[in-house]
């Protein structure tokens, strides 16, 4: 070997080992001390600006299943009424414009601290899109969500990214299907180019409750033909994310129901696409309603004679898909503030100690209210960065299970 190409190996192996440190997933949250941390290896090729997540073979970034991936949340919170909220317009400012904060690094690292591993994250997008066929998306608005992104890929956290509020804008799923399917497959084509590079960490949802707002049947399961139009937006969705390429050909999709209805009929109506190992179904369920939900005609006390609702809803997403291989999320679920704290403390570990039967992992809406006179699920104070009710938090952690 000549001695000026002896040189430019050394230098070249020199360049190698100095370039390898780092951790570019940021800091690994255990929520189990007794639990040795999953560890990621850093892949070289990737920009360094890229969070990237899951496992390395062979220079490739492999993409967990859908099983693997739900198996290893434990419980989830839900980051409402701000990337969600509109009536602003098209301005960054729409964040705080129903009355929480911006949201900050701090507030995610308050929820990974208290042991949550999962954060959906909702948005509107409808308020953000330029005109048709292209619909879109403003930069300013996506760079934005992806802040807050990766905030939580920050803290080695599962995002559920999703197109929330747009049956108040242009999803009518009474209407055009082909319409409904262009607009939807052109707005998840944009999200899922800005975050092809992403690893397994992050998780897109297609929809949220769609549905035909006002119409008879908007929360019991819709009609046939709009339960029809809610299969093709699911395909479309599907589609969409897969033709973008990258970790997005493995990416973990989470589809829904009519609504995200969890009645049996809902749910036996649904259409999975052909499945590939990365599909989720994802439903909503604040079961029993009026303990949950209903403030001024419900009930606040609690006992578990009361939660055989939930049990048949646990039996029925067992039935559907979990044993047909597919996994399930309850991607919103909560109890709104009666005063009755340790009532909720109880139903919660019968919600999901029947969810857990079955691997089912649940999110808990959280829109930051608490005292108002809205629907009060919320249970982390934004502004201070402490729980409303820190027994309520203790035992969503409590009663989560992972094998993470």
């Amino acid at each position: 070997m000549k001695k000026s190409n002896l040189i430019v190996a050394v230098l070249m192996m020199i360049c190698l080992i100095g370039c390898r440190g780092g951790d570019i997933n940021g800091k690994n949250n255990i929520t189990n001390p007794t639990e040795a941390p999953v560890t990621t290896q850093q892949v070289t090729e990737a920009p360094t600006d890229v969070p990237v997540t899951g496992v390395q073979e062979n220079d490739k970034i492999t993409m967990r299943s859908a099983k693997e991936l739900v198996k290893a949340m434990n419980v989830g919170w839900n980051l409402g009424n701000t990337l969600d909220s509109h009536g602003a317009g098209n301005k960054v400012s729409a964040e705080t414009y129903w009355g929480n904060v911006k949201t900050s690094q701090e507030i995610i690292d308050a929820v990974s601290a208290q042991g949550f591993n999962t954060i959906r994250v909702p948005v509107t997008w409808a308020e953000h899109l330029g005109p048709a066929p292209d619909y879109k998306i403003d930069e300013k608005w996506m760079d934005r969500v992806q802040e807050v992104v990766d905030y939580c890929i920050n803290d080695n956290m599962f995002v559920i990214l999703d197109t929330h509020h747009e049956t108040d804008f242009w999803m009518k799923v009474d209407g055009d299907k082909d319409a409904l399917c262009k607009e939807l497959s052109a707005i998840w084509k944009q999200i899922a180019e800005r975050f092809k590079d992403y690893g397994d960490l992050l998780i897109f949802e297609g929809m949220n409750e769609p549905r035909t707002k006002g119409s008879a049947q908007e929360w019991n399961g819709g009609t046939y033909e709009e339960r029809k139009t809610v299969d093709a937006m699911n395909l479309a969705f599907v589609d969409a994310v897969r033709s973008t390429g990258g970790n997005n050909s493995e990416r973990c999709l989470v589809l829904c129901p009519y609504g995200h209805n969890s009645a049996y009929s809902s749910l036996t109506a649904m259409t999975i696409p052909e499945d590939d190992g990365h599909i989720i179904v994802a439903v909503h369920a604040y079961t029993p309603y009026f303990f949950t939900y209903d403030a001024a005609g419900g009930y606040s006390d609690w006992d578990s004679s009361k939660g055989s609702d939930i049990k048949t809803m646990a039996t029925n997403l067992n039935t559907k898909f979990i044993l047909a291989g597919i996994p399930v999320i309850v991607t919103e679920f909560g109890s709104v503030n009666k005063n009755n704290t340790q009532d909720v403390v109880s139903w919660i570990t019968d919600y999901m100690g029947y969810m857990n039967q079955y691997g089912i992992k649940c999110v808990w809406w959280d829109n930051g209210l608490y005292t108002s006179n809205g629907e009060n699920f919320g249970i982390l104070n934004r502004r201070t960065l402490q729980w409303f009710n820190q027994d309520i938090a203790d035992a969503l952690i409590a009663n989560s299970i992972t094998d993470r």
